[in-house]
């Protein structure tokens, strides 16, 4: 079975080709081109599920910051227990906080009710005292709720006006006083609860860190340390003249893009299909291309779909004017030996040997003549389907060949044709030469730019210059009534073509000569 060109051969399990499915889906440009815009336009969708991840960024940052905080003060509370005479380790131990991450944590309640206690330990009242100025400094440039607490979990010194209360009750408070350092999230005072996934959820939680400060015995205090994390809310409120602007921008490229591609790509490629249509229509005898193509690809597909209209039209033209010759000569000797024969079937008996013997000689006369012409018709078909492939061969030794031609000259010329084709062509020549009285061909061939120049030349009578300009068209002929078919030089032509070349006639003071151009074998 004979592929296609530009068709995969098949493969096991595939379906005959007549019974192969077009396939399911198939967009149109336009289609395909809206898409891509509302694509662009969902891609602030996609910046808003980035905000979550930059959310998370905001919440570690929060955190290193209240390490940073919580670790100075934890620092300075431990001087001034030292000062007031508490019980403490000789060093401070390491401490280290697991990554806190929505989702990942659970987020705890609201750190509230704190409840009233007894007196706090003498020392850390006293190292509360001295660290209450440093402990509102502190929150006013971190923004955050800070507590110093004693051993007992009683608030020494606090940013939330509850001194001397207890807050031993909660979880991550007695964790801490225990020895073990804490981060949590907790709800935010006063925040509603949330309902599913809020958008912005850093403005739901407090991140609360809690660092123990190792007594000698036991645990002298600790240190907690909250606040919200940075909210991207607010920062896109803040900037939410310059977003809108942004948002303006955004949909008015996205408009663009749409109606230029929509202008530089369906347009022409509608009105090319519409042309090409009329064209395998046959309502318009000529490829009407559209002027303006601002796209390559487009500009080559015009050109190529340009090229391949004329070259049907060109080949239509052909075939009508093939047929309508092709008729001319089949009706001629057929209705002349049709006309032969039925006078001998009517007459015969009535005719004298000699006269029947006439028209009988008559009907073969035209039969050999369709003989001739079916034999030159398969020659023309066979040159017209004839295969590129070529090898490189001596032009001069394939003419020498020729039995008719003589050769000027010994030194190989080398061309890129199959040897038979070329033989053809020369013998071909040779006969016409022949046909028209010449005595002597003489064959010459030199390289040239890029390919072989070949001249044959004869010393016959020569063409008319009324007949130059058609000598190639099929069935034209001065030699109809000896029998001329006009296809043997259509037949050199195609041979050519085929293989890469041309014929010309140049000029010449007498007889005829035809100039034979073909590639060179390294070409």
């Amino acid at each position: 079975m004979v592929t296609p060109i530009g068709e995969a051969p098949p493969r096991p399990g595939d379906p005959p080709v007549g019974q192969r499915t077009r396939p399911r889906l198939r967009l149109r440009l336009r289609s395909v081109l809206m898409l891509v815009s509302l694509l662009i336009l969902m891609l602030p969708l996609v910046g808003l599920y980035a905000l979550r991840l930059h959310e998370t960024t905001l919440l570690h940052r929060t955190q290193d910051d209240l390490t940073i905080a919580a670790a100075a003060l934890a620092s300075g509370f431990r001087a001034a227990l030292a000062e007031a005479g508490g019980d403490l380790a000789t060093s401070p131990a390491p401490f280290a906080t697991p990554r806190l991450g929505f989702g990942s944590v659970p987020v705890k309640a609201a750190l509230l009710g704190a409840r009233t206690a007894g007196v706090p330990l003498p020392a850390a009242a006293a190292a509360g005292r001295q660290l209450g100025p440093l402990v509102a400094t502190t929150a006013a440039a971190t923004g955050a709720a800070i507590r110093l607490l004693d051993a007992q979990g009683i608030v020494v010194a606090s940013t939330a006006g509850d001194i001397g209360l207890s807050l031993a009750h909660v979880d991550d408070i007695a964790a801490a006083l225990a020895g073990a350092p804490v981060s949590s999230l907790r709800a935010a005072a006063g925040a509603p609860a949330a309902q599913g996934k809020p958008l912005v959820r850093g403005a739901m939680v407090d991140v609360l860190l809690v660092l123990p400060i190792a007594g000698g015995t036991d645990q002298a205090g600790a240190v907690a340390i909250s606040r919200q994390p940075a909210n991207i809310l607010d920062t896109l409120r803040a900037k939410q003249g310059l977003l809108t602007q942004g948002g303006v921008v955004f949909l008015a490229v996205a408009l663009a893009v749409a109606l230029l591609t929509a202008r530089t790509l369906v347009l022409p490629i509608r009105r090319l299909a519409l042309a090409a249509g009329r064209v395998s229509r046959g309502e318009t005898g000529r490829f009407e291309r559209y002027r303006h193509y601002r796209v390559h690809e487009l500009a080559d597909l015009a050109d190529s779909v340009e090229a391949m209209a004329v070259n049907l039209q060109t080949r239509a033209a052909y075939l009508r004017d093939f047929s309508h010759h092709l008729s001319h000569e089949l009706k001629t000797p057929i209705a002349a030996a049709r006309g032969a024969l039925e006078l001998l079937r009517d007459h015969l008996q009535e005719m004298a040997p000699k006269e029947a013997k006439r028209f009988v000689d008559n009907a073969v006369a035209d039969i050999d003549r369709l003989e001739h012409l079916t034999a030159r018709l398969i020659a023309l078909a066979q040159a017209d389907m004839a295969s590129l492939d070529a090898e490189a061969v001596d032009v001069l030794a394939v003419a020498r060949g020729v039995e008719a031609i003589s050769v000027c000259a010994s030194a190989p010329v080398l061309a890129c044709i199959s040897r038979s084709a070329l033989a053809a062509v020369l013998v071909n020549l040779a006969d016409n030469a022949r046909q028209h009285g010449a005595t002597s061909v003489t064959a010459s061939a030199w390289a040239v730019a890029g390919g072989v120049e070949l001249l044959v030349r004869d010393n016959g009578s020569g063409i008319s210059p009324g007949n130059r300009g058609r000598i190639f068209d099929p069935f034209f002929t001065t030699r109809q009534a000896e029998g001329g078919s006009g296809l043997g030089l259509a037949i050199c032509r195609t041979l050519l073509r085929n293989a890469g070349g041309s014929i010309e006639l140049a000029p010449s003071l007498a007889g005829t000569a035809f100039r034979i151009v073909l590639r060179g074998p390294h070409e």
